[in-house]
Parts: structure tokens; sequence; C-alpha cells
């Protein structure tokens, strides 16, 4: 009878070991995950401290938006362009970026 126990104890034994160890790993990936949403939540008293200035670059956007609207909408147009470009290629870079890394030895 404790034969049979004991095999079970030691799987249960390693199935909590390993469940401790998933556990810090979905931390740590949290903890990643939090640091830009930290930053991004400080961006709103920045704004407001700012407001002056990002309410005088408003105003200069549409402006030129109103004065020049070939030109806005070209470098808009171009902007998108750029946007759909990068994200293109984002994949590529994720992937290639860890082999670099290991050469490198970073």
């Amino acid at each position: 009878m404790n034969s049979e126990t004991t095999p079970l104890a030691v799987r249960r034994a390693h199935l909590v070991a390993q469940c401790a160890a998933q556990r810090g790993d979905i931390a740590d990936a949290l903890n990643v995950l939090k640091l830009p949403a930290e930053r991004a939540a400080h961006a709103g008293g920045f704004l407001f401290e700012h407001r002056k200035s990002v309410l005088t670059g408003a105003g200069v956007a549409l402006g030129l938006l109103i004065a020049r609207p070939k030109r806005a909408l070209a470098l808009a147009a171009a902007g998108v362009s750029a946007w759909k470009m990068v994200q293109g290629a984002l994949p590529t870079v994720q992937r290639v970026l860890p082999m670099i890394r290991a050469r490198i030895g970073t």
C-alpha cells in the first residue's frame, strides 16, 4: 500500500514545483507588460503639465492642414505608408534579433 502512494507523492511534488515555476514565469511576463503601461500612465500628466505646448502644436498642425491641404495629406499618406512598412517588417526583425543577440553574446 505504501509503495503505491510513494510514486504519487513524488509526482505531486514534481507537479507542485512545476506550477511554482510556471507562476514565476507568468509573473515575469506580466511585469514586462506592465512597464509600457506605467509609462503610458505618466503621459497624461506630462500632457497636462505641457498643455500650452501641446495645444500650440495642435493649432500649428491644424493651420497647416487648412492652409496646405495637399502637402498635409501627402505627408499623412507617407506616414501611413511608412507605418505599414514597419509593421510588415516587424515580425522578421523579431525573429532575427534573438539570433543576432546570440551571435554577439549579449
